[in-house]
């Protein structure tokens, strides 16, 4: 059984954390450059997948909501995808 998006979204950020720690530990122990940023992307990845189920949980939102409370949420929405950019 699936968990909750809010549950699925805190799990890929502890991950993503224990990754940047990881990171951490290879620059402090002078591994290759290639190697740190390989992994950075990947960091990189696994925050905007965070960031896309995120937006995704406020496109839910907004579709069941009232219409007086889509305006509201649609401008958060609108700021949020200003901010992707």
């Amino acid at each position: 059984m699936l968990g909750s998006p809010r549950v699925d979204i805190r799990d890929r950020l502890v991950l993503a954390k224990g990754h940047v720690e990881g990171i951490i530990k290879m620059v402090d122990n002078g591994k290759d450059d290639t190697q740190v940023l390989r992994q950075i992307l990947a960091v990189h990845a696994q925050l905007e997948k965070a960031s896309v189920m995120v937006l995704e949980g406020m496109l839910e939102s907004f579709m069941d909501a009232t219409k007086a409370r889509r305006k509201e949420l649609l401008v958060q929405i609108r700021a949020s995808l200003r901010d992707l950019t």
